[in-house]
């Protein structure tokens, strides 16, 4: 398939931005942060799409965990049921797997996060600790992890030095056996795993909305010494918390209600906003109402290991009062960050910013256009881990040709 050179040339134009008075932030002049949207259309290509019921070994996927690309184009897909990584060229074609079960050097149990350098070498996050492994899959060293101590969770991100920065799970295993709740420290706390050593040190306390009521259990577990784990209903319309690494070694993070990207430092100090003037929704009872049915929808295990798993009804469900303004954020490949705005209905999908750390504004994608995905690659290259049809999982590869303001 020919490669088509990637052009980000973007025109600020009137006739783009639609009717001033519909966008947000429609105060300021077209083409910046405080302006109206200027709307973007984005021309793709397909590249490859891989996983089969019946196919070849290699691309009969058990559950897809992550998938990341190197500075060369390859695609590394981390299986987490086969504890392998499973590695493609820039046409799709399979190259080799790394990794497999077991407990040796070079082999996985149970991979959660994978971060692959631009040379092809990797950082492998699973229930175990950390794995450095070569390029050619041959392991530099292991970094072992406890929940005690404090395990990366699965959506860990990873700084350019292989550093893992990850918000933390623990469990007290004492505390649980004499009946106690566990204890949550103070705001979100987003860890950092050194590559030297993989010992937890708080990068950055993340801001975390009150609860009038004064109990923090928002969505947690609260365990007794009966052998089940009761679960919260917690609260609906809550912030999440989002966040990303730059190429410069900055952590972009997403943490309050309204449009606020904050730049931190390696040594914890918010070094840089990027804010749009949007404000948020207010929670509405037919909101609320969406929000009970996709409680009782949810499918929670009834067992965790040795736990019996409880939760509570959906009459325990409490809610924020405000939408948060943006539902997703990450940052692609060229380190701009892209910014997805919480759809109308206050969980569906909405409008993409493209923004830079250093405040400018390239456009924003429409809610029914082009996604964020599961993994940025060099030279446009996106892959979208996702189901097809009948369940069987996937990951489809498209390139970004171009994008260019909408009429132009």
């Amino acid at each position: 398939m020919k490669t088509k050179a990637l052009t980000m040339s973007v025109l600020v134009a009137t006739l783009a931005c639609g009717d001033p008075t519909d966008s947000p932030g429609s105060a300021g002049p077209p083409g910046t942060l405080e302006g109206p949207d200027v709307m973007l259309a984005a021309e793709t290509e397909h590249v490859y799409t891989v996983g089969a019921y019946m196919g070849e070994d290699w691309e009969s996927f058990g559950s897809i965990s992550d998938v990341a690309f190197d500075g060369a184009g390859n695609a590394h897909i981390l299986d987490r049921q086969e504890d392998r990584i499973v590695v493609l060229d820039p046409e799709g074609t399979f190259v080799r797997f790394v990794g497999g079960s077991g407990e040796g050097p070079g082999e996985l149990q149970s991979p959660s996060s994978l971060h692959v350098y631009r040379d092809g070498g990797y950082v492998v996050g699973s229930v175990r600790g950390i794995d450095v492994l070569g390029s050619d899959g041959e392991q530099l060293r292991r970094m072992p992890m406890s929940i005690g101590t404090g395990s990366p969770r699965w959506d860990a991100r990873t700084f350019p030095d292989g550093s893992l920065v990850s918000t933390v799970f623990r469990f007290d295993i004492e505390r649980f056996r004499e009946g106690l709740e566990q204890l949550d420290p103070p705001g979100r706390p987003i860890e950092i795993f050194p590559i030297e050593h993989g010992k937890p040190e708080v990068l950055y306390t993340a801001w975390d909305l009150p609860d009038p009521e004064g109990d923090r259990r928002r969505a947690r577990r609260s365990s007794s010494s009966d052998g089940v784990s009761r679960m919260s209903a917690g609260r609906a319309f809550e912030p999440r918390l989002h966040y990303d690494a730059t190429a410069d070694g900055r952590l972009a993070v997403v943490d309050s209600i309204g449009y606020r990207v904050k730049l931190v430092a390696r040594d914890g100090s918010v070094v840089a906003t990027v804010e749009r003037p949007i404000a948020p929704r207010t929670v509405t009872e037919t909101m609320k109402e969406a929000a009970r049915d996709r409680y009782l929808a949810r499918e929670v295990p009834s067992n965790v290991g040795i736990f019996r798993i409880e939760r509570e009804s959906v009459d325990e469900l409490r809610f924020a009062d405000e939408v948060p303004v943006i539902a997703n954020m990450t940052v692609d490949w060229e380190d701009r960050i892209w910014v997805e705005r919480t759809g109308a209905d206050g969980v569906g999908p909405g409008p993409i910013d493209i923004v830079t750390p250093e405040g400018g504004y390239v456009g924003t994608l429409p809610a029914d256009g082009v996604r964020i995905p599961t993994a940025f690659g060099p030279n446009g290259l996106m892959a979208y881990s996702e189901p097809d049809e009948v369940g069987i999982p996937t990951v489809r590869v498209i390139r970004l040709v171009s994008l260019q303001p909408q009429g132009m």
